[in-house]
């Protein structure tokens, strides 16, 4: 079912719920108040019954039957009826065709005992009133229909059942507008998005200047926009860098085994086209060894984690790029360690935070004149805090906001061998540590300072 039928219907349904809990306290109050009426008047015709007898003579009540004869009133059926306290009938009056019905002596001795008493026999209502002011004890019964009362209360009912289902319908009939106009903004937002793919990613919904619940919701599909067109854009020069990246060595080695083949050359010339190929080779598979690290960090969830100490994972480093390039330089600076071992500890993977902090390594001394870099360990508020520091006299520092994408390399890094892949599966790692990661550029130094949470930090 359509929302815009839910909306109808759930708004008819909370109006029928409202009217029918209104009617029922119109008609209950309406009904309680034409039965207290017509007791009110029941007891005001038993007195003015009582009265007359009281002040007839001698107990005479011929005059009393011709002025009941001659009362008009509007008490159906009516039937009255005297008793003393000996349950003798002393007087009956009736206007019913059958005449007059006796009153059991235990409602007389009621009334005798309680002054009045009320009771409902079927359509008919009785009211026995014992007469104070009379000389000799007595009770008035009168017995009668109020069907005046029974036809304002059926009019009533008419009118309220006519009334609810007429505002039952009106409901259904607002609520079916109600929910056009108020969806009419998403129907909008429905064919705008519709049209938007991802050769036309860059189209936006257009937004208003009340600021309601519906432009929160463009104002959301357009930063959603914004990001995929962003990410599309990303991944379109990630892959055109890759592609030229991978084609390059591709294409050097193609030509010098092509070069070597086209006539019959001595050994030693093989030999150096066997060497160069090698060396393309290998910066073929690091090169795809980064690409498969960046997929790898970029599944989030799926890695495995333990408990990592920093400073341990630190301290290899030095020998780590010893052992690689022997003219680069790594200095470990430590603070006092904290006397938790979890603050030095963080929850993750072993081989991605060595991967990170060795290209942090390497890029530091890659890109230092001296080709030395720092490396500085610290421990503050639940955060294990890694700084790569080295010099850098020729970097542009308005290129620090891009050193972490993929592919992107500074002005000072023309005519050194690279990728520009490094700092980007760095960022990854960090971010996928649940970290943070910057670089900073203060008096021809360049700092790269990652931030993860240590395993005492509260989850």
């Amino acid at each position: 079912m359509k929302v815009r039928y839910r909306i109808a219907l759930v708004f008819m349904m909370l109006t029928a719920l409202i009217l029918i809990v209104l009617c029922s306290v119109i008609y209950y109050n309406s009904h309680t108040q034409q039965q207290r009426d017509f007791a009110k008047r029941l007891q005001n015709r038993a007195l003015t019954v009582g009265s007359l007898y009281d002040k007839s003579v001698s107990g005479d009540s011929t005059l009393l039957s011709r002025v009941d004869s001659a009362t008009f009133n509007r008490l159906g059926a009516e039937m009255v009826n005297i008793y003393n306290q000996n349950n003798e009938n002393v007087y009956q009056f009736s206007r019913r065709h059958t005449g007059t019905t006796e009153v059991s002596p235990a409602i007389i001795q009621k009334a005798f005992k309680e002054g009045m008493v009320v009771e409902n026999h079927g359509d008919h209502k009785l009211l026995a009133l014992h007469y104070q002011p009379s000389k000799v004890p007595t009770v008035v019964t009168i017995s009668a229909t109020d069907p005046a009362g029974e036809f304002n209360l059926k009019e009533l009912r008419q009118n309220l059942l006519s009334g609810f289902f007429a505002a039952i319908l009106l409901s259904f009939i607002a609520g079916w507008f109600f929910s056009s106009s108020i969806l009419q903004p998403l129907k909008e937002i429905s064919l705008t998005v519709n049209k938007i793919s991802a050769t036309n990613i860059q189209q936006r919904l257009a937004t208003g200047t009340v600021k309601d619940e519906w432009e929160e919701l463009k104002d959301t599909f357009n930063n959603l926009l914004s990001r995929l067109q962003e990410s599309f854009d990303i991944q379109g020069r990630f892959i055109a860098n890759a592609s030229h990246e991978l084609s390059t060595p591709l294409t050097s080695i193609g030509s010098q085994i092509e070069v070597a083949m086209s006539k019959a050359r001595d050994p030693e010339e093989y030999r150096r086209v066997l060497q160069s190929v090698h060396t393309d080779i290998l910066q073929l598979g690091i090169l795809t060894q980064q690409l498969l690290d960046i997929a790898r960090t970029a599944r989030g969830g799926s890695i495995q984690t333990s408990l990592v100490r920093m400073d341990e994972l630190i301290m290899e480093l030095p020998a780590l790029i010893r052992r690689e390039y022997s003219n680069y330089t790594t200095k470990v600076f430590f603070e006092e360690l904290p006397e938790n071992e979890l603050d030095c500890q963080v929850n993750g993977n072993y081989e991605l935070l060595l991967s990170a902090c060795r290209n942090m390594a390497l890029n530091g001394c890659k890109y230092s004149p001296d080709h030395t870099v720092n490396i500085e360990l610290l421990f503050a508020h639940g955060q294990v805090i890694l700084k790569f520091s080295n010099l850098s006299r020729n970097i542009d520092p308005s290129e620090l906001g891009t050193i972490f994408q993929p592919f992107q390399r500074g002005t000072n890094a023309a005519d050194i061998n690279g990728h520009g892949l490094g700092l980007s599966l760095v960022r990854r790692i960090v971010l996928l540590h649940k970290g943070e990661i910057k670089a900073e550029f203060n008096d021809q130094t360049i700092t790269i300072a990652a931030k993860l949470p240590s395993a005492a930090a509260p989850v």
